[in-house]
């Protein structure tokens, strides 16, 4: 019992270094995109974001889902940790090659105009070859579960990003250069964590071209491969739709919308990625304590996720100002709306993370496949009637459609759960939230997030959902020896 709680409390630290790290980078990388937004204007961070979004599609292919599954081999089996990364490292290469070919040709073929053409290729160049191998040295030290130095990464990533960012563009060099600038931030950052890698890992990136081993490794990661190509067209999709039906401006507005929504999906993403390494070695040993970590994890993202959907639901349009300008007011509703994809997410994530910790990796790529599709005929649909509000709309069915699913298969899996207190209790808190804000008079926005967040924490400890083991646990996370 005692070393179930060790693993418990191993996965929980693991998070809140991730989460750590990923609070000051994801800090200074939001200081970044509302900066040069506001002063790109609209149309110029709008090809920005599509840019990006565009890259992101084709980085999936250059990845075939052999990040997670050298997360998951590692974690393993640390013994065989140098012939994982071998085989990984040299198949990475020949698919990215192939990822940003057809990258390119896509491009041409859509026809957004030579110059988002010119900016993009340079944007899909940093994405594939730089970013994505990062990506892959960030992978290995999670399956090692050095999460430290991811976080260490990670923030000096945002911090470089931003102090070039904002000499760039404060100089009026604009936005070529402020992405040739990145493309050498992103360099800078490649070479000081492979470095870190060098230095700390007993291990070593080298090539194996042998073709069986490449064979066997991919028919292991394609599942996963399939799983990121649909959640890629999940979170891309509609973004580069939009491009292409209603232009760089409304592409602006619904950007702003998704960083405010990136950021926080950010909280599930690392807590389930705390969660892979050892919910996928205990599956071996044992596979309550691996359901333990999961219905944990599954009650606190609850509990995060409901507040925050409602609480942007009421107070969205002057989120929109206070993170931007008045000029981006349009997007409040689509941000009321794509809000609640988030919170889905917070439960989608988890449990897609955990299907694939346990050998059902190709239930989870079939159901986030079948989200796909859907988001796909919506988009096509409700894209060019509704615009920015119909990707949103999409966006929130995608995420019910999933969270269908994937509850669906857990409980096969785990047995009987019982989801109905813990939500019970979260919309308890969330409504009496929701109360509170809508009785207050008008305030500024951090004023209106500071009053609803003390009012749902209020209201969680009067019923007893958040209590005092819950407080010494997190103490416990600190102070292990407690």
């Amino acid at each position: 019992m005692e070393k179930s709680k060790d693993e418990g409390h191993g996965v929980a630290r693991n998070a809140v270094y991730l989460l750590a790290g990923k609070i000051i980078s994801t800090t200074l990388g939001l200081i970044f995109v509302i900066y040069i937004a506001v002063e790109l204007g609209l149309t110029q961070f709008g090809i920005y974001t599509l840019g990006h979004y565009f890259a992101g599609i084709f980085v999936i292919f250059g990845d075939l889902g052999l990040n997670n599954y050298t997360t998951r081999e590692i974690a393993r089996n640390r013994n065989d940790a140098q012939g994982t990364i071998n085989r990984i490292f040299s198949f990475r290469i020949v698919l990215s090659l192939l990822a940003f070919t057809i990258g390119v040709n896509a491009l041409l073929f859509i026809d957004y105009g030579i110059y988002i053409e010119q900016l993009t290729i340079i944007i899909l160049f940093t994405h594939i070859f730089f970013k994505s191998f990062l990506s892959f040295i960030i992978h290995i030290f999670e399956g090692f579960e050095r999460m430290e130095y991811i976080t260490i990464s990670e923030a000096l990533r945002r911090g470089l990003d931003l102090a070039i960012g904002i000499y760039i563009v404060s100089q009026g060099y604009g936005l070529t250069y402020l992405i040739i600038g990145l493309v050498i931030s992103d360099l800078i950052i490649l070479i000081f964590t492979w470095s870190l890698f060098y230095y700390s890992l007993p291990v070593r990136i080298q090539f194996d071209f042998t073709t069986t081993a490449w064979y066997d490794t991919l028919t292991s990661a394609i599942p996963f491969g399939l799983l990121l190509v649909s959640l890629g067209v999940i979170n891309s999709i509609d973004t580069t739709m939009l491009g292409k039906i209603s232009g760089e401006t409304e592409v602006g507005l619904y950007g702003a919308v998704i960083r405010i929504t990136s950021v926080l999906s950010i909280i599930p993403l690392m807590a389930a990625t705390a969660m892979f390494p050892a919910t996928s070695r205990l599956y071996f040993t044992s596979l309550e304590k691996a359901r333990s970590i999961f219905l944990n994890l599954i009650r606190l993202m609850t509990y995060i996720g409901l507040p925050i959907a409602v609480g942007t639901t009421i107070i969205g349009s002057s989120l929109i100002v206070l993170v931007y300008d008045t000029t981006f007011l349009p997007a409040a509703l689509p941000l009321k709306i794509v809000i609640w994809s988030i919170a889905l997410a917070f439960l989608n994530l988890p449990m897609v993370m955990f299907l694939s910790s346990i050998e059902k990796q190709k239930q989870a790529t079939i159901i986030i496949g079948i989200g796909a599709i859907f988001n796909v005929i919506f988009n096509f649909i409700l894209i060019p009637e509704y615009g920015m509000v119909g990707a949103a709309t999409t966006t929130v069915i995608s995420q019910i459609i999933i969270l269908y699913f994937c509850s669906r298969r857990i409980i096969e899996c785990l047995d009987q759960i019982s989801w109905q207190p813990i939500l019970a209790q979260s919309l308890t808190g969330s409504l009496g939230m929701a109360l509170v804000l809508l009785v207050l008079p008008d305030m500024h926005a951090i004023l209106l997030i500071i009053f609803g967040a003390m009012s749902y924490l209020t209201i969680m400890i009067i019923i007893g959902a958040v209590n005092r083991k819950d407080w010494q646990d997190i103490l416990h996370l600190f102070n292990p020896t407690r």
